[in-house]
C-alpha cells in the first residue's frame, strides 16, 4: 500500500484506524493485510474531489475513477479490471460532506508538523472550497511521496482535466 497525502475529514468515533502514520517513508509498514480496516472519511466535496485526483493518478483510472454528476460522486474501485464493477454512489450527508470508504490511516502529530514545513500551501488549500486546479503547491503535495512514479505529476494533470470536463468548467 502506497503512501497517500494526508487529506482533512472527520472519522466516525465508533470506527477505530488500524494505526497512525507516525513517518511518511515508514508509512508501508502499517498495511497488514489481515488488518485492513475500511474507513469511512467525510469530507467535504473539494476535498472529495482531490481525493479522487490522487487515487486515480496514483493507481490509474482502470481501478479507480471518480465521476461527479451534479452533487453525486460515483467510485469506481475496480482492483480486477471487471468492467461490470457498480460502482459505489455517494451523496452529501446533512452537514455537506461525502462519505469516503477505504483504507485511512490518521497522521500523528509530528508527521502533520513535518507536512506544514514542506506543505503548507496546499494544507491551506484543502481548508477552503476552491475547486481544484493544477496549482504548483497541490502538484507538489500530491507526487512529494515515496512510491510515486516519474509519470505522477502527468497522471496528476490528466485526473484536473478530467475533472474539470465532469465539472463543465
Amino acid at each position: 500500500m502506497p503512501y497517500k497525502p494526508a487529506f482533512p475529514g472527520i472519522i466516525p468515533a465508533d470506527e477505530t484506524p488500524p494505526g497512525v502514520i507516525e513517518d511518511q517513508t515508514r508509512f508501508p509498514a502499517l498495511h497488514n493485510p489481515g488488518n485492513d480496516v475500511e474507513l469511512g472519511l467525510r469530507c467535504r466535496p473539494a476535498v472529495a474531489r482531490w481525493i479522487g485526483i490522487h487515487l486515480e493518478s496514483f493507481y490509474g483510472t482502470a481501478q479507480y475513477r471518480f465521476t461527479w454528476h451534479g452533487d453525486t460522486l460515483e467510485i469506481y474501485d475496480d482492483p480486477w479490471g471487471d468492467r461490470e464493477y457498480q460502482p459505489s454512489m455517494i451523496r452529501p450527508g446533512d452537514d455537506g460532506r461525502y462519505e469516503i470508504r477505504d483504507l485511512w490511516y490518521p497522521v500523528a502529530p509530528a508527521a502533520v508538523g513535518d507536512l506544514c514545513q514542506r506543505h503548507p500551501d496546499a494544507l491551506a488549500a484543502l481548508t477552503r472550497d476552491d475547486t481544484p486546479a493544477p496549482v504548483p503547491h497541490m502538484l507538489a503535495y500530491l507526487t512529494d511521496h515515496p512510491g510515486a512514479s516519474s509519470r505522477m505529476r502527468r497522471n496528476v494533470e490528466t485526473a484536473l482535466a478530467k475533472l474539470a470536463a465532469d465539472l463543465g468548467r
